[in-house]
């Protein structure tokens, strides 16, 4: 080989001189270091990409860049690459589904919703809270709960969201009052896997019309209560197991109960006994939605008296189902 290469080296000297050769010499060893930098490369950043997908990366000992090249690490992993684009494209577009589908449903919803974060900013709602409490969209999601709802930057009193986030439960209001409109709240919270409250859900039924009925429907209740209170007959309300509702001031006088005792009584036990079986089928007849014509029975007082009376009596039903009956009774011999 030493026989060959120094008749072939003495060969270059003479045609090409000794500067010549070491200029070819150097520029060979500057290629030789550019090979090895471009090989290096490759490997640090296969091993990247090996590293990224959860590979071993290549070790000093394997083979050189040329089967770094045939093997085509990179572009298996640029293939990968592609799909896991595609991937997240489709589950991007899921996502947006998703949220347009959320959206729809927010909107549809007759209960005014957002979302709270951890410090009460608002992160989410719908058009339906902006509607119940007059508040205006733009900037939004820079306020908190107590400054675009309360327009206060402390919380409120029996304010949900506080005390969700001091108990880290569910809490439902059946009665807040903001601007005298009444609303019954529900806060539910999200929590992480520690257990700690990230965000609180927050759903708002506004219930003024209903509150303004039932306080309507109350005041008529008091009134009619009035009216029977002071009527100049017995008047008894009674419940399908015979017991009382209401009995006015003339019942209790006449029968010598006070209001307390009452709600101890059942019907039957102001019955005389020998009327007791009849005023029972009687009782019966009207659970089965029977009509009676005018009643007449035998009352039994506290002191055991008899009081012959005389009345009518009417039941009322719920869902098809008998509510109380209501009777006006007047004592026919004293």
């Amino acid at each position: 080989m030493n026989r060959v290469y120094k008749p072939m080296r003495s060969i270059i000297h003479k045609l090409f001189g000794e500067s010549e050769i070491e200029r070819l010499t150097a520029e060979n060893r500057s290629l030789r270091e550019a090979n090895f930098r471009q090989i290096e490369y490759i490997r640090k950043k296969t091993n990247q990409m090996l590293l990224l997908f959860g590979t071993l990366p290549i070790r000093p000992e394997e083979p050189a860049v040329e089967s770094l090249i045939d093997s085509d690490p990179i572009g298996v992993m640029t293939e990968s690459f592609i799909q896991i684009l595609e991937h997240e494209k489709h589950l991007n577009e899921r996502v947006r589904a998703a949220h347009d589908e959320t959206q729809a449903i927010l909107a549809s919803v007759g209960v005014g919703i957002m979302v709270l974060d951890s410090n009460m900013k608002i992160q989410i709602y719908n058009q339906r809270l902006l509607e119940m409490f007059s508040v205006a969209e733009e900037g939004l999601t820079e306020k908190t709960c107590c400054q675009a709802i309360c327009q206060t930057d402390s919380y409120p009193a029996n304010c949900a969201f506080e005390r969700v986030m001091n108990t880290r439960r569910p809490v439902h209001q059946v009665d807040w009052v903001m601007n005298k409109r009444h609303f019954e709240v529900s806060a539910v919270p999200v929590k992480n896997r520690f257990g700690d409250v990230t965000q609180v859900v927050m759903a708002y039924m506004d219930i003024t019309n209903r509150v303004k009925t039932e306080l309507h429907l109350r005041e008529k209740e008091q009134m009619y209560l009035d009216v029977f209170e002071n009527a100049g007959e017995m008047v008894q309300c009674v419940a399908p197991d015979g017991s009382f509702i209401f009995v006015n001031r003339l019942w209790r006088e006449n029968l010598g109960y006070s209001s307390d005792e009452i709600s101890g009584l059942k019907i039957w036990n102001i019955i005389a006994p020998e009327s007791r079986s009849v005023c029972m089928e009687h009782f019966g007849s009207l659970m089965k939605g029977e009509r009676l014509s005018e009643v007449e029975t035998v009352f039994f007082s506290k002191e055991c008296k008899e009081l012959p009376v005389k009345g009518h009596v009417t039941i009322s039903y719920s869902d098809g189902k008998p509510l109380a009956t209501f009777g006006m009774f007047h004592v026919t011999n004293t």
